[in-house]
């Protein structure tokens, strides 16, 4: 994902230099900008949330035990985290079905290209997310129970 970002860099600059320099602005760099961005951010999900690197409210989180925190962070998986990723993974699943069904392209510019490569990042970066999410759930059900065998 690194070399996306440097494209989208790239994509950004070049609309840039094109628009404001040489006065000719381009019909194809902001929903190239759009596709990479996304692309980044749908591919990143799982990325940070490997790293805990996601918004959280540390204000108590922080000075609970690891057992508090993985009783935590298991039942906010099961109540939240799973049911909206199945949601969006489905919903995602089904806009990409269409896009490559029926040919769907973007039509805000007259480039026109294809969406339903887009709608296949954004449905595989959720997958992506939700295995992500399921091997943090083992990892944080292993320190519920290690530590529950520690203690009796």
């Amino acid at each position: 994902m690194s070399w996306a970002c440097v494209a989208l860099i790239f994509v950004l600059c070049y609309e840039v230099v094109a628009r404001y320099v040489f006065d000719a602005p381009t019909s194809w760099a902001g929903e190239a900008a759009r596709m990479l961005g996304l692309t980044i951010a749908a591919m990143g999900f799982s990325y940070v949330h490997k790293h805990q690197g996601h918004v959280r409210v540390d204000v108590i989180y922080t000075k609970l035990s690891p057992r508090k925190k993985a009783l935590i962070d298991i039942l906010f998986f099961i109540g939240f985290f799973l049911p909206l990723m199945i949601s969006l993974a489905y919903v995602g699943a089904t806009q990409m079905m269409y896009s490559w069904k029926v040919h769907e392209v973007m039509t805000e510019t007259i480039w026109k290209p294809p969406i339903g490569p887009i709608r296949t990042v954004f449905f595989l970066g959720i997958s992506l997310f939700i295995l992500q999410g399921l091997v943090q759930f083992c990892r944080d059900f292993g320190v519920l129970i290690r530590r529950k065998i520690a203690d009796d």
